[in-house]
C-alpha cells in the first residue's frame, strides 16, 4: 500500500473496486454513514479490472423477470444521475441509449414476441420486419454459406429484427468515478495498488481452534456472534481487521472465498474484444437507422449495436470512427483466472494479455463475414485487441451470497454487470443491514435472497450475449 490506512479496523472492507464494489460501498455509506468502510482494489484506479475491459453496455431486455427489473432499475438510475449532474452528460455521456438491435433467425423470430409479451409494460422495444432492415448497409440476411469452399449447412437466414430502445453504450470510468467520488464525499476509505491476499478468522480470542491447522471448529457458526471474518491479508504482508467483508473481486473472488468454504457457483472465462476500421465500418457508423432510439446524434438515428444469429456483437465507436467486435463463444476457452493472488499476494492483470489478435481472422470474422460479407474484404483494419474475464452464472442471473460470519460476496453477472450494478448495491446493503428486501431505485422492493444460493428462486435467462 502506497500510504498508510486510517484505522486499524473497519466496519466493512470491501474487496474490488469495480461496479459491483464501488455501487455497494456507495449505498452501503449512504443508508449508514456512521460505517468505517475500506475498499481496496489491486488496480491503480477504480474500474480497471474487467469492468474497464468490457463492452459497457446496457439494456433491460431479458428473458428472466429478475434481469429485466434489475437492469431497468440501473439504467433509469443512470439516467437520473445525468440529469442531475451536468458533468456526466458527457462528452462521453454516462449513458448513450443508442438501441440494440438483434437479427433474428426464424425461431428466435417467433419466440421473442412472447418475451415481449411478459415483460410489458417494462420493455420498450419492438419487432421489426426483415424489409424494414434492408439498409443495413452491406446485409446478407440468407448467407449460401459460411466460407468459400465450405459444404456444411449454411447459417440461419434472418428473417427479421428486435429492436431494443432504452438500450445502449455506458461510459464505464465516468460511472466508476462518480461512485468513487461520492462514496469518498461520504466517508468512505479508498486503497488502490493493494492486493488482498486472503480473509481469515485470526485477531478474535473467543474462536476455539483446531490443531495443528488453526482452523475454526465448524459448530462455532451456529453459536451467536462467535464466529466472525475478522482480518484482511494484503499482498505486501500487512493486514487489516474488519468486523464484515464484501467480496466483489469479480472472477479473483473464488480465490478469496473457496479457502473458507464459500462457493460462489461462478464460473470465470477469459472474453476477448477487438477494434476495426474500415470502410465496412464506415457504412455502419454514417447509417441513417430507420429506427427511432432514445438518444439520437444531432436528431439523427444512428447505427445501434448489433447481434448477429451467431453470437457475434458489433459496436459501434462514433467518436473514433471504429466498430468493437466481440462474441459469445465458450467454445475451448478455458475456466479459470491465469492470475492467483492467494498464492503470490498480486495480481499481474493486463488486458493487452487476452488480446489474442489471430483470433480476430480465425474464430470471429468467420462468425460476421457470412452475414455481413463486406467485413471479410482486405481493407478491413484490425487496430486493437483486448479482454478481461466474464464469470458466469448457472442460469446467468447475478449471485449474492451473505454467511451469518460476515462475508458476503457479489457477482456472476459478467457481460450484463454493468447494467445492473447500481440495483445489486443496493441488495448487497439490503443484506449486510439483515433486511429481506432492499428498495431499488424508483421505489420497487426485490428480495436479495431470490439471488442467493441457498434460497435461490430464478428464472434461466435465455437471452445472453
Amino acid at each position: 500500500m502506497s500510504t498508510s490506512l486510517r484505522r486499524s479496523r473497519y466496519d466493512v472492507a470491501v474487496v474490488g473496486a469495480g461496479a459491483f464494489g464501488l455501487a455497494s460501498a456507495y449505498h452501503l455509506i449512504e443508508e449508514r454513514p456512521e460505517l468505517s468502510i475500506l475498499v481496496v482494489d489491486a488496480r491503480s484506479g477504480p474500474g480497471e479490472g474487467s469492468m474497464g475491459a468490457s463492452n459497457a453496455m446496457v439494456r433491460d431486455i431479458f428473458s428472466s423477470s429478475d434481469n429485466r427489473l434489475l437492469a431497468n432499475r440501473s439504467i433509469a438510475f443512470y439516467r437520473h444521475l445525468m440529469d442531475e449532474h451536468e458533468e456526466l452528460r458527457g462528452p462521453p455521456p454516462l449513458l448513450d441509449l443508442y438501441g440494440y438491435l438483434w437479427l433474428l433467425p426464424e425461431q428466435a423470430w417467433n419466440e421473442f414476441p412472447r418475451f415481449l409479451r411478459s415483460a410489458e409494460p417494462f420493455v420498450d422495444a419492438e419487432m421489426v420486419p426483415l424489409e424494414a432492415l434492408r439498409s443495413l448497409p452491406g446485409l446478407a440476411p440468407a448467407p449460401p454459406r459460411w466460407y468459400e469452399g465450405d459444404d456444411a449447412p449454411p447459417p440461419e437466414p434472418i428473417v427479421g429484427g428486435l429492436f431494443g430502445r432504452n438500450c445502449g453504450a455506458v461510459a464505464p470510468e465516468v460511472l466508476a468515478r462518480f461512485y468513487r467520488d461520492e462514496a469518498q464525499r461520504l466517508g468512505v476509505e479508498f486503497r488502490f495498488d493493494t492486493c488482498v491476499q486472503r480473509l481469515s478468522f485470526e485477531g478474535r480470542e473467543e474462536i476455539l481452534r483446531h490443531e495443528p491447522s488453526g482452523r475454526p471448529f465448524a459448530f462455532q457458526e451456529h453459536v451467536p456472534g462467535r464466529l466472525r471474518i475478522s482480518r484482511v491479508h494484503f499482498g505486501d504482508g500487512r493486514a487489516v481487521d474488519a468486523d464484515a467483508v464484501i467480496v466483489a473481486g469479480g472472477a479473483w473472488s473464488e480465490k478469496l472465498l473457496h479457502p473458507l468454504g464459500v462457493g460462489t457457483a461462478c464460473s470465470p472465462r477469459p472474453e476477448t474484444l477487438y477494434s476495426a476500421s474500415g470502410p465496412a465500418v464506415e457504412e455502419l457508423l454514417d447509417w441513417t437507422s430507420p429506427l427511432n432510439p432514445i438518444d439520437t446524434d444531432h436528431g439523427r438515428p444512428r447505427c445501434p449495436f448489433l447481434i448477429l444469429p451467431t453470437g457475434a456483437i458489433l459496436k459501434p465507436i462514433f467518436r473514433e470512427r471504429q466498430m468493437w467486435l466481440g462474441g459469445a463463444s465458450s467454445l475451448a476457452r478455458p475456466i479459470g483466472t491465469r492470475e492467483d493472488p492467494a498464492r503470490d499476494g498480486r495480481l499481474d492483470y493486463s488486458m493487452s494479455a487476452f488480446g489474442d489478435r489471430a483470433g480476430f481472422a480465425t474464430d470471429l470474422l468467420p462468425a460476421v463475414t457470412p452475414y455481413l460479407p463486406r467485413f471479410g474484404r482486405s481493407d478491413l483494419r484490425l487496430e486493437n485487441s483486448w479482454g478481461g474475464y466474464y464469470s458466469h452464472s448457472p442460469e446467468g442471473l447475478p449471485v449474492l451470497v451473505a454467511e451469518a460470519y460476515g462475508v458476503f460476496f457479489i457477482g456472476g453477472d459478467s457481460g450484463s454487470g454493468i447494467m445492473k450494478a447500481d440495483s445489486l448495491g443496493r441488495l448487497v446493503a439490503a443484506a449486510y443491514e439483515g433486511r429481506r428486501e432492499a428498495r431499488l431505485f424508483g421505489g420497487r422492493s426485490y428480495p436479495w435472497e431470490r439471488l442467493s444460493l441457498r434460497r435461490r428462486s430464478v428464472e434461466e435467462e435465455r437471452i445472453i450475449l
